[in-house]
């Protein structure tokens, strides 16, 4: 079965989790907003609204992903070493797992990070601050603190960490820009060489949410419209792992969004692109700061390993930003100039990591 516009509020109610007496007063609104999966959003004005995620289609891959992140939510609530994350996530309602169906509580006053930042035009140290304690929360989580739970998650190193090394059958279907993106990563021995230096680094000690970034980072906005939380979403790909690619999720967030910012258009030259950006990167120091110092705060990181954990999570971040290369150029036939520039500010990145430290990050 797969759900609908039209048949949710029947699926809900045989659940339980939905009356027809509700239905029948009209408090129900029902609007697709279906992406890698099918998402669909209930808003009741009377009654708290429901987030409906089903697979798109019934392969292992999908089916994985799905089952990780109700496990999150399921832990959350019934181990108490995984408590920590009750606070960051989304009310969780249900799973079904005959029909691979995830309910969760709607954010209906949310708005993830990127339109937190577009709408105020500016990037407030504090949602920065609120983030890197969450991320030192569900950090703190490992793999010795849990009872026999340990298993739950696969242990998988992040599939764009070995792209150098996909042939052309590893991928379905990919789009001209998507291949290229690769070509290019392919084509260059520096990007080899540092992704498997990042390969051979990485460490299963944390709790990690593995697809980290701003989109799946939503601020929650009181009675007052002012900021009173940030919950994180979308946790398929949570994992045993490396903290610093969460870490460096984060930092590299700031860095494509001012990326994204400059004129596309392919002629203006570099020096140019960078004083005409919409979102200077001078403007997200003092939030990069902020983010930083108060996850070193929050997790009691010494000050000894403070600084090579900083360097593994920019070079981190560097690879991150090959896969936000790669997710903007999914359906897009021809790469684009700013496709460009962000691949060689992750090259430059991976390249002089203390370079950017200071001269990007501001730190």
């Amino acid at each position: 079965m797969f759900i609908s516009a039209s048949n949710l509020v029947y699926y809900l109610i045989e659940r339980g989790l939905a009356t027809a007496d509700s239905v029948v007063d009209g408090d129900w609104m029902v609007t697709e907003s279906s992406r890698r999966n099918r998402n669909f959003k209930v808003l009741r004005r009377r009654h708290p609204g429901f987030f409906v995620k089903q697979i798109q289609q019934w392969d292992p891959q999908a089916i994985a992903t799905l089952q990780s992140e109700a496990k999150c939510y399921w832990l959350a609530l019934n181990s108490h070493a995984f408590s920590p994350l009750v606070p960051l996530l989304p009310h969780y309602y249900d799973f079904d797992p005959a029909r691979y169906i995830l309910v969760l509580e709607l954010l209906k006053e949310g708005e993830d990070l990127t339109e937190h930042h577009r709408r105020l035009n500016s990037f407030p140290p504090e949602s920065a601050r609120k983030l890197a304690r969450a991320l030192a929360a569900y950090h703190r989580i490992g793999p010795s603190q849990t009872n026999g739970e340990e298993a739950a998650f696969p242990k998988k190193i992040p599939w764009i960490l070995s792209v150098d090394q996909f042939t052309a059958g590893s991928f379905s279907a990919m789009s001209g820009g998507n291949s290229q993106v690769v070509g290019i990563v392919q084509q260059h021995p520096e990007f080899h060489r540092h992704l498997q230096a990042l390969r051979s680094e990485w460490r299963f000690e944390s709790l990690i949410h593995g697809d980290l970034k701003w989109d799946n980072c939503v601020v929650e906005n009181g009675a007052d419209g002012k900021e009173s939380a940030i919950k994180i979403v979308d946790w398929e790909l949570a994992d045993w792992g490396d903290a610093c690619w969460d870490l460096g999720a984060i930092l590299q967030a700031y860095l494509s969004f001012w990326i994204f910012s400059m004129p596309a258009a392919a002629e203006v030259p570099p020096a140019e692109m960078v004083k005409r950006a919409q979102y200077p990167v001078e403007s997200m120091q003092p939030a990069i700061r902020a983010f930083w110092e108060t996850y070193l705060e929050a997790r009691q990181i010494e000050k000894r390993d403070a600084a090579p954990m900083l360097e593994r999570s920019v070079r981190s971040g560097a690879a991150r930003m090959i896969q936000t290369a790669y997710e903007y150029m999914y359906y897009s036939p021809q790469i684009s100039a700013n496709t460009l520039c962000l691949l060689q500010v992750s090259m430059n990145v991976l390249s002089r990591p203390q370079e950017a430290i200071g001269d990007l990050l501001g730190l």
